[in-house]
């Protein structure tokens, strides 16, 4: 679908209000309405334009607007090849060509050169030639030298052609040199005549057809006249239906334009009830405030507005964040505060009937602040090992989000938060059959400070994403016989969590005692579980007599990052018979196995 002049107007009013890191295409063609109608490529090639349109303006341009379309069509290259559009070759020589339109810029309206320009077009072309390299210099001089041998050859035939025709013309010329001078003259006088009567006769041959082309005209003329004679007579009675008809269009055009004048007025006020939610959270997340403290802080701000609608917009905010109410007043005071986080949540797997094993993918700590190129990497590489290897379930052991936090609470990392969230929903690469349960960390529970529970939001958007609540959930394993066994996974909080790590590993002391409370808290038994797994330590370790394992985690951590392969194996007398434990590191950007750890519980008496 093709980009509209309305289009562009709103992507330019897009670009002003975003800055080159918050501009993403889904999001860009949610602000057009248009999701899925306009692709890549169109966008790609429109940017491409604006560049070349800002290169051919004889004022000074704006550098920032230059540098932001610049970085936008980058952007947009980037997303292309990895989604392997087909780019036209005349859209990235124009591309390579930025430059030399900015120097043309230049010497044509005698500026000077601007640094951050020149450094941003060095950028777009340095990955244009990376994603779509062109010949290189030396096959295209080896090829240029071949054409030039080949029409040096070309050049000494046709010197030798001429040779021989201008010998030929010399000889025909002294022979008619020597022609009497009479028959010159007489020839002159003939080839005169001969011209002087085929211009008279063409002439006249024109004359006869411009006569015969009227004559048709007229003809033709006349039977028009006549006919238009007939229909007038014919259409006379609907001449009054004409007029009323025309009537009707013009009323109908007044309609219309008033209902686009409604329009206008409706996204006018769509964008001004935006801005002023966005001013209500800021305020309620710094401090509490009743309705009238908030339309004061709204027109201050240079909104207008009123209690009425200040209220309308309120409950807007409380459907995505959580506002309680409190007063020992008549009048409100409302105030943002942290979600009921939910906690040792109990998560059942349905393992089929007569299943001898099953195969789960254990994750912990992506710490996602942004989906840039290596983060949507890893989650292909995850959805890609998980498709091979027939794993539906996906269980991730925490800290999600990296999350932007500060004390005391700001706005800005609070926008920082939702929007990493909103983006989590909409771009986190979908794979058949494949289901992620996600347990919430301490940094996942530090964005719960801003008035929303981040996996909580992911998990309802999401179909294919689970929430397990936070610091601890059990996992239990069931066909429809009854239970076939349990495993506990946790994520401790690191303010109640103080874990000594140092070169012999984990304080094994630390973690008992963390886990004896949950399960006496819980009422149960540590042997009801058969094994317990922890993210959180950023390390990979295995300690075989205190039933722990310990998960790396997914993004960082340099070569001890990775996941790991749980294959469970079952008995039918015992339920569990025991587990296989396959470490996954990162190799080329795929997920490969190292080793096996063969796990069997040994219960205490």
């Amino acid at each position: 679908m093709a980009i509209t002049a309305v289009d562009k107007m709103k992507i330019g009013k897009y670009l002003k209000e975003h800055a080159v890191g918050d501009i993403f295409y889904l999001d860009m063609c949610d602000y057009l309405a248009k999701r899925g109608k306009i692709s890549d490529i169109e966008f790609l090639e429109y940017f491409t334009e604006c560049v070349a349109n800002e290169f051919r303006k004889t004022e000074k341009v704006s550098v920032k607007q230059v540098i932001k379309l610049i970085s936008v069509t980058e952007a947009f290259v980037v997303w292309v090849h990895e989604a392997k559009s087909e780019v036209r070759e005349e859209t990235l020589d124009k591309i390579r060509s930025f430059k030399e339109f900015y120097e043309e810029y230049l010497i044509r309206n005698v500026f000077d050169s601007d640094d951050d320009i020149m450094a941003t077009l060095d950028s777009i072309t340095e990955t244009v030639n990376e994603l779509y390299p062109q010949e290189t210099k030396s096959e295209s001089v080896s090829k240029y030298i071949n054409q030039i041998a080949e029409l040096q050859l070309e050049i000494k035939g046709l010197q030798k052609e001429l040779a021989e025709v201008t010998r030929l013309y010399e000889n025909l010329q002294v022979s008619f040199n020597q022609k009497d001078e009479q028959v010159v003259s007489l020839q002159e006088q003939n080839i005169t005549l001969g011209k002087d009567v085929r211009g008279k006769k063409k002439e006249i041959d024109t004359l006869t057809q411009t006569i015969e082309s009227l004559n048709a005209r007229i003809s033709e003329l006349e039977s028009l006249l006549t006919q238009a004679k007939e229909e007038i007579t014919v259409l006379e009675p609907y001449k009054a239906q004409f007029e009323t008809l025309e009537s009707e269009v013009q009323n109908l055009r007044s309609i219309i334009e008033e209902d686009a004048k409604a329009k206008r007025a409706e996204a006018r006020y769509a964008v001004k009830c935006s801005k002023i939610e966005a001013l209500i959270y800021q305020k309620l997340l710094l401090e509490g405030a009743n309705i009238d403290e908030l339309v004061r802080y709204v027109k201050a701000q240079g909104l207008t507005t009123n209690s009425g609608e200040v209220a309308t917009l309120l409950r807007r905010v409380k459907q995505k964040i959580n506002v309680e109410s409190s007063s020992f007043s008549l009048t409100p005071n409302y105030r943002i505060v942290q979600p009921r986080l939910i906690e040792d949540e109990l998560f059942t797997i349905d393992v089929p009937f007569g299943c001898k094993y099953y195969d789960i993918m254990l994750v912990s700590d992506f710490h996602i602040k942004e989906f840039d190129r290596k983060v949507l990497s890893g989650f292909d590489a995850l959805n890609d090992y998980c498709t091979k290897n027939g794993i539906r379930l996906v269980l991730n052991l925490g800290d999600f989000y990296q999350g932007f936090s500060a004390r005391p609470l700001d706005y800005e990392n609070a926008v920082k938060n939702y929007k990493v969230v909103e983006q989590a929903v909409s771009i986190i690469p979908k794979a058949d059959d494949i289901y992620h349960a996600i347990l919430g960390g301490n940094h996942d529970r530090n964005i719960a400070n801003y008035g929303f529970d981040p996996i909580s939001l992911l998990a309802s958007e999401r179909e294919d994403f689970i929430n397990l609540g936070y610091t601890h959930s059990t996992i239990s394993l069931a066909n429809p016989t009854g239970i076939l066994g349990i495993f506990d996974i946790h994520h401790p909080d690191t303010f109640n969590f103080p874990i000594s790590l140092d070169e012999n590993g984990i304080d094994i002391g630390e973690i008992t005692e963390y886990l004896s409370s949950i399960y006496t808290r819980q009422g149960r038994n540590k042997d009801e579980s058969y094994i317990d797994i922890l993210g959180h330590t950023h390390r990979s370790q295995f300690n075989y007599p205190g039933s722990y394992y310990f998960l790396p985690p997914f993004f960082e951590g340099g070569s001890k990052k990775g996941a790991c392969h749980l294959r469970v194996y079952f008995d039918e007398d015992t339920g569990i018979k025991y587990m296989v434990f396959m470490p996954l590191n990162f190799s080329n950007s795929k997920l490969v196995q190292n080793n096996e750890i063969v796990y069997q519980k040994v219960l205490t008496r």
